[in-house]
């Protein structure tokens, strides 16, 4: 049977396990559309904008596991998406990217969207497909997409020239092929013996357990061998928060001293970047094991032992060795969590005196904690911009890998919206919740349209007005400046601009009408959108600062 390039494209997906198709129409893609149309097993989400587009395909597939796919028009789409691929590189989320474009040989004559997309993109993703031939387009969107899952996670652009667009071909039967690198079983013996040498060693773990589906088998290493672990901010929810020896994720503003003693940190499936080391105020051991699914190996001298290998894999092998070594015991002693516990309860009773000074002011700090304690026993999803960057201790505790969703490496606003939005379509009967600064929010608050247009019930938009961002508020207490700059719009009213597109919402500018209001969008069918009067610009102080 031979079928047109459309036909091919949006098939060969299909057959491939896609779903779902987050895109923004161009008159370069005009060819597949009519093949979308009438391919029954993708459904077909419009958004208004192409970075919420490639956000909503990063939201699906941190919530499914799978790659995340977005279609949009070459030359301006391709602009208007990079912030947010970039964002899915240093997250290593996988996402596919499809276009259609001008043919190659006629650039430098100024065609129409005219554009170098695979110069702009290269840094940014982990490969580019271009197939020359329309008998080569289903094995290599095939191997784009398995690129996109195996090894680092990561994503990958596949564009179409739009001569293919009319030519045919016989439909050919394509998989997905993925490796899996193993660790060797000398490699994983020789760690567990560094591990065991050591006095107090602390695992740092990422979102690379999540990728690698480790979640399991983390737990259970953790509980044979009593090691202290504390995560990034993709990390959240690995291991239950609040259970020993799991100190979660370290607030920006916490006194990590206490770390001193240690004497190996064992780094899994997540990078020693500074973000993720708090921009450098977390001092790490010298001595530092690592397990890494990445191509690339560290600066050679930098880990006493580096393994490249798939996170799950790793665990599998150490705990089978543990269990079957009758001589072995826990190598950790409670000096560290110990530490920790006594440090952070001390951090947490001045943090709640702080915050329950002027107890009529809504600030920010004071709904998070009222949203925690609301959300205890129920099931739910929360993604999340900055705000998880500056105040993570007061966020919901993650118990569940899927609990909690956040970015921050590239440091990209506009994430948590779109991204809730695809992930809406996975889990309809579970409370997708998108927690945003009024800043963040304002980069992809259209997508109000595409929330209302595909009727979210399960989705919920929590809004944090303080009139701008909340990072230059910080850096203006800094320097003690209260200049214009610093103080950018007067105050949107975001349950006005909701009401506009059609989504019910509710405005909160009390402590005391917080339970109300979240009773009231919880128990009810959304879209819905809270929108938060907060007053914390007087409250914001130097040492929250990341």
């Amino acid at each position: 049977m031979k079928r047109q390039t459309p036909d091919l494209i949006l098939s060969t997906l299909s057959n491939l396990g896609v779903d779902y198709l987050f895109h923004l129409p161009g008159i370069s893609l005009a060819g597949l559309y009519e093949s979308l149309g009438s391919n029954k097993k993708i459904k077909s989400v419009l958004f208004k904008h192409e970075q919420a587009a490639c956000f909503a395909a990063a939201g699906y597939s941190l919530l499914t596991g799978r790659p995340g796919v977005c279609m949009v028009m070459c030359g301006p789409g391709i602009t208007n998406l990079v912030s947010a691929l970039t964002e899915c590189y240093y997250q290593s989320i996988p996402v596919l990217v499809i276009t259609v474009d001008n043919p190659r040989k006629y650039f430098g004559k100024e065609e129409f969207h005219e554009l170098d997309s695979f110069s702009m993109l290269k840094p940014v993703t982990k490969k580019i497909f271009s197939p020359k031939t329309v008998s080569a387009i289903q094995k290599e969107l095939a191997e784009a997409l398995s690129c996109t899952v195996e090894g680092r996670p990561g994503p990958v652009y596949f564009n179409v020239s739009v001569d293919l667009i009319p030519k045919v071909s016989t439909v050919k039967d394509v998989r997905l092929r993925v490796k899996i690198p193993c660790p060797p079983l000398s490699r994983v013996k020789k760690a567990l013996q560094i591990i065991r040498q050591s006095r107090n060693p602390v695992i740092f773990a990422g979102s690379g357990i999540k990728r690698s589906k480790a979640e399991k088998e983390l737990r259970e290493f953790v509980r044979l061998t009593g090691i202290p672990i504390f995560t990034s901010i993709g990390g959240r929810g690995i291991v239950p928060e609040g259970t020993p020896p799991v100190m979660g994720m370290f607030p920006y503003n916490f006194n990590t001293d206490f770390l001193n003693i240690s004497d190996l940190i064992i780094v899994l499936g997540t990078r020693t970047n500074t973000f993720n080391l708090r921009l450098g105020k977390l001092k790490l051991p010298e001595r530092q094991l690592r397990v890494d699914i990445n191509e690339k190996k560290p600066e050679p001298g930098k880990f006493e032992i580096y393994i490249k290998a798939d996170a799950r894999k790793f665990l599998e092998a150490a705990n089978h060795e543990i269990r079957t070594d009758k001589n072995f015991s826990k190598t950790a002693d409670n000096t560290i969590y110990v530490s920790y516990l006594n440090a952070f309860n001390q951090f947490k009773t001045a943090e709640q005196a702080a915050i329950s000074k002027r107890p009529s002011s809504l600030t920010t700090k004071k709904f998070l904690l009222q949203l925690s304690e609301f959300l205890k026993d129920r099931e739910f999803t929360l993604f999340t911009d900055s705000t998880s960057i500056i105040f993570p201790h007061l966020l919901p505790a993650a118990e569940k890998p899927h609990d909690f969703f956040s970015i921050g490496s590239f440091g990209c606003l506009g994430f948590s919206f779109p991204a809730a939005i695809g992930a809406s379509f996975t889990h309809k009967k579970k409370k997708i919740i998108s927690l945003s600064g009024d800043g963040s929010f304002l980069f992809n608050c259209q997508e109000l349209s595409t929330a209302a247009t595909y009727r979210l019930k399960n989705l919920i938009q929590i809004v944090l007005n303080n009139d701008g961002y909340s990072s230059l508020y910080l850096t203006a207490a800094m320097k003690n400046s209260r200049k214009k700059e610093y103080y950018l719009w007067n105050r949107v009213h975001y349950g006005c601009l909701a009401e506009s597109f059609g989504i019910k919402y509710i405005t909160l500018d009390s402590p005391s009408k917080i339970k109300k209001a979240l009773s009231k969008a919880f128990s009810g069918t959304g879209p819905f959108l809270i929108n938060v009067v907060t007053n914390d610009k007087e409250y914001l102080k130097k040492e929250d600062l990341p």
